[in-house]
């Protein structure tokens, strides 16, 4: 009686110890500064940041989530410090004709978004954009970027760029959530 009892508990404390780190490789390769997954980039009283979100993104949150291995999605967040009321105003470019603004450059191919919306997030001093691209084979791509032409905040051409073995880590990582 008392031997299944500890078989039991060895199971399960082995199954909740495995699925609670399942996260972790995940969370460490987007923590890593060289991975460039999340970059950012520094102009003026502007930090522009760009986010990479693997294939499985949506898994996070909801696990009946499907991979979707036809979309390559970024999150572009721009914050702006030392901003006075004044110049808080909502602008209309801000949210319209953003398919003109992101390309993804793939060896010499350059794609726009199929989709580029702002995302209601509640920040005053910035802006958040949600930037969806065809996925195509990274497997042939040599060099990757992408583009985001900034007219709005700080009227510069800034270039993110991607490094594919990284990008298919976290594809890969995600897919294991």
């Amino acid at each position: 009686m008392r031997r299944p009892v500890k078989w039991l508990l060895a199971i399960y404390l082995m199954m909740t110890a495995c699925n609670g780190n399942s996260r972790r490789p995940l969370q460490q390769l987007m923590d890593d500064r060289k991975s460039g997954l999340v970059q950012e980039k520094h102009i003026g009283n502007t930090v522009v940041r760009l986010t990479y979100l693997p294939e499985c993104w949506e898994r996070v949150n909801n696990k009946a989530a499907k991979a979707d291995q036809t979309e390559m999605c970024f999150k572009i967040n721009i914050l702006r410090t030392g901003v006075n009321d004044s110049q808080k105003q909502e602008n209309k470019a801000m949210s319209y004709g953003l398919d003109t603004i992101f390309q993804l450059i793939l060896n010499h191919d350059t794609l726009s978004p199929l989709l580029a919306q702002r995302i209601a997030n509640g920040n005053i001093n910035g802006v958040e954009y949600l930037v969806i691209f065809e996925r195509r084979p990274l497997s042939a791509v040599q060099q990757a970027a992408l583009v985001y032409k900034d007219w709005l905040f700080t009227s510069t051409r800034l270039v993110f760029p991607l490094q594919k073995n990284y990008l298919q880590k976290s594809d890969s990582l995600s897919c294991r959530l």
